[in-house]
């Protein structure tokens, strides 16, 4: 977890502490790719896509030599099937990129927890 704080882009989503907040997965690309909530906030992920996806905490790197993910441990999702959801509850504010790391090159997102 970065606990640095960012400024919300026009993507994101406020949700209120104590409810839920959603992030779809489709066309290879999680939806909001940004997502600002209060601390309390269960954020769940729908698998929309055919095929496999993760939702992964960490950041990804990417240079010459190609594509270097980092696990941070703070949550992981497994591989999810289409029609699946994976829900992970935000106590604690801060930033928390994430990725898929099936396509770690173009999915990533970012929830913003305040």
């Amino acid at each position: 977890m970065d606990s640095s704080t960012s400024n919300p882009s026009s993507t994101s989503n406020p949700s209120r502490g104590g409810s839920d907040a959603a992030v779809r997965i489709k066309l290879i690309a999680f939806k909001p790719a940004t997502l600002t909530v209060d601390a309390g906030t269960t954020v769940s992920w729908r698998q929309q896509d055919p095929g496999s996806h993760t939702v992964t905490s960490g950041r990804v790197e990417q240079g010459a030599g190609g594509v270097s993910v980092s696990r941070d441990g703070t949550f992981r999702s497994g591989e999810l099937s289409t029609g699946e959801t994976f829900d992970f509850a935000f106590r604690e504010p801060g930033t928390y990129p994430y990725f898929c790391e099936i396509h770690p090159a173009t999915m990533r997102g970012e929830i913003t927890v305040r």
